[in-house]
């Protein structure tokens, strides 16, 4: 899309001229506020954990699950980080719980051979649309495309990142499913193939070819920055220009297609916006998955850098997403600046944690600036990352080993 292209220069200028400097954040942490927030953390991990016990699903399950999980996580959210109470109203609000449910209980029905890891993977693409959908006035549900986007990144990431399948299967893969992307007749060659063709039927079923074009454009554009990221290999010798372009076309080209297939139609505005909160998005995954792509011999923007030069690296991609996200205001739902403060609550966080976690990757003085403003201390945050995965992940697969599909639409605190 030539769309893509401009606005992937008008962001590009914007990351150049982002500042390195250290952005200044919405409030700091005391020593006191720490250990005060970690209490309160441990004695919430502990509800959590006495909810995973088999005989407290089957309860949960034959009760008002909301009135046990709810109040717990406004906790977690509110008294832990902060998170302000127009922020909970959107994060708690029953449109959003309610596709939760409904997403989990159609994947299931879709791929039951899927993990509740790769349900979870999709899950996070489906809040992304489901936020469009609140910014652009539109009924928050799962309707045919947002479910078949959503499902995509399991199947596809998942086909591409596999290890065990060569980087020729990988590219005739890529052929065979961008064949089906631009509406061919193609069969597939094995059942991750047949997924996904039925899931660009879903997208067919919704928006028709001749009145939609601009959808399968951006599906286009989201196949081409899949496949150009095959590029990304250390051994290709992409120069850092080159790594940039592949990693912000990735980006945005995803959200972008996340909001054609919410609306089906878009302003020129609106395109732009959306590609710059993907690249924004894509900074952030750079970012958290800083370690596993230096170990996988990966290009991404910050995998050559210096530690000095990563801590910088941080600070213009805070600028950045900041400027990013005030390109979002061409979005006129009457609560966007509460979404937006949300959005950008959220992402920060999620950034000053992933520097936490990856805490070889920079500086100590670096490191003891930005945790300032966590709300946890550095290592607790590595503690309890290493103990377990999410506490919510780890009740819902309890559930899900043990529940048949008509159980599951019943679980609605996820």
């Amino acid at each position: 899309m030539q769309s893509v292209e401009l606005s992937l220069d008008h962001f590009i200028k914007i990351w150049e001229t982002s500042p390195a400097n250290f952005p200044k954040f919405n409030r700091f942490y005391s020593e006191a506020e720490k250990l005060e927030r970690e209490y309160n953390f441990e004695q919430i991990q502990e509800k959590m954990k006495a909810m995973q016990s088999r005989s407290a699903i089957k309860k949960l399950r034959n009760s008002n699950p909301e009135s046990k999980f709810f109040p717990v996580f406004r906790s977690f959210l509110h008294d832990i980080f902060d998170f302000e109470q127009a922020h909970l109203e959107i994060i708690l609000s029953e449109e959003f719980r309610n596709v939760s449910k409904d997403f989990f209980y159609q994947a299931r029905e879709f791929g039951p051979e899927l993990s509740p890891e790769n349900i979870y993977q999709g899950l996070r693409n489906v809040w992304i649309m489901n936020g469009l959908q609140l910014m652009m006035n539109i009924p928050v549900e799962i309707t045919p495309s947002v479910f078949a986007y959503s499902m995509i990144y399991p199947y596809s990431d998942n086909y591409l990142d596999d290890p065990n399948i060569s980087g020729k299967e990988k590219q005739e893969f890529s052929v065979r499913f961008n064949l089906r992307l631009h509406g061919e007749n193609v069969q597939p060659e094995n059942h991750t193939e047949s997924q996904l063709f039925q899931l660009v039927g879903m997208f067919e079923e919704q928006y028709n070819r001749a009145d939609f074009p601009e959808v399968y454009e951006s599906l286009y554009a989201i196949q081409k920055g899949q496949t150009d990221s095959l590029k990304l290999s250390k051994q290709s010798g992409l120069a850092d220009a080159e790594i940039r372009r592949v990693c912000f076309e990735k980006g945005g080209a995803s959200v972008l297609a996340d909001g054609y297939l919410v609306a089906g139609k878009l302003t020129q505005k609106q395109e732009q916006a959306l590609i710059g909160y993907g690249i924004y998005l894509q900074l952030l995954d750079d970012i958290q998955d800083l370690k596993e792509d230096s170990d996988a011999h990966t290009n991404t923007m910050c995998t050559s850098l210096e530690t000095l030069e990563l801590g910088e690296f941080v600070n213009r991609t805070i600028h950045f997403g900041r400027a990013a996200l005030e390109e979002m205001k061409c979005f006129n739902a009457p609560n966007v600046d509460v979404f937006l403060s949300l959005m950008n609550r959220s992402i920060e966080t999620m950034i000053i944690e992933s520097v936490g976690l990856n805490n070889s990757g920079f500086t100590g003085s670096y490191m003891d600036e930005i945790e300032k403003s966590s709300p946890l201390h550095f290592e607790f945050i590595r503690r309890k990352k290493s103990e377990s995965k999410s506490q919510r992940l780890a009740m819902f697969k309890k559930y899900f080993e043990q529940a048949k599909p008509e159980q599951i639409a019943k679980l609605s605190y996820f």
